[in-house]
């Protein structure tokens, strides 16, 4: 790899030895380099939701500037389900994921601020932040330590407001009936309730009047057959 080195061009030094100090130097070179620009991120212990929404802060240092990054948030101490990913260019550092579960959020100098919506009681457990460098290189990626995100259940109590809706609708439902009835005039009632008494009444007589007719007929006829007998 290195062409023979005489002792002259190399003050004294074997070209063996010289040739490992390179090589050990690189290296260092190499491994120093990313460890300066190590990324760091840092949250929360613990965060309380209200209405199925939290406010969460992801704060992150790093030596380099970034303009692009992709930001996530995972469910879970060790697993890797992820709620909400976004690539974000820091020439508009506002971002939104959709989903029923899902994120807004801004970054600023040094964090990441974001509001997690469409959670419930049975949420609650540890979300952790990915933050990812991805211009300018190196590319560096780092997970947070987790912070309990801790939801509150909603009650499915009603409230003042709805107590007193409720209650206005009712008294505008009795109000209407209220508004019906007196509206409503007690005469003609009175005439139908005639009317129909009348008629049955009628019909009652017409009914016995056929009757009446159909017995005498048979008996007409039985004392016309004994005369002429």
């Amino acid at each position: 790899m290195f062409p023979e080195l005489k002792y002259k061009e190399t003050g004294g030094i074997p070209p063996q030895l010289l040739h490992d100090t390179m090589i050990i130097t690189l290296i260092r070179i190499l491994i120093y380099i990313p460890l300066g620009l190590a990324l760091r991120v840092s949250q929360p212990y613990r965060v309380v939701g209200k209405e199925g929404e939290v406010p969460l802060r992801c704060s992150f240092s790093s030596k380099l500037k970034p303009e692009e990054m992709q930001v996530s948030l995972y469910k879970g101490l060790h697993g890797r389900e992820s709620l909400c990913s976004a690539y974000v260019n820091l020439s508009e550092p506002y971002f939104t994921t959709d989903g029923t579960v899902n994120c807004r959020g801004n970054i600023s100098s040094g964090r990441v601020d974001m509001i997690i919506a469409g959670l419930r009681g049975n949420d609650t457990d540890i979300y952790r932040c990915e933050i990812e460098i991805l211009f300018p290189p190196p590319y560096l990626r780092t997970i947070g330590n987790g912070t309990v995100v801790y939801i509150q259940e909603t009650p499915n109590c009603p409230t003042a407001s709805t107590q007193s809706q409720t209650q206005s609708q009712s008294q505008s439902q009795t109000s209407e009936r209220e508004a019906v009835k007196s509206d409503v005039d007690p005469l003609p009632l009175l005439y139908a309730i005639l009317i129909i008494t009348s008629c049955s009444l009628i019909l009652q007589m017409i009914a016995c009047k056929w009757r009446a007719s159909t017995v005498t007929a048979p008996m007409l006829s039985h004392k016309e057959s004994y005369m002429k007998f």
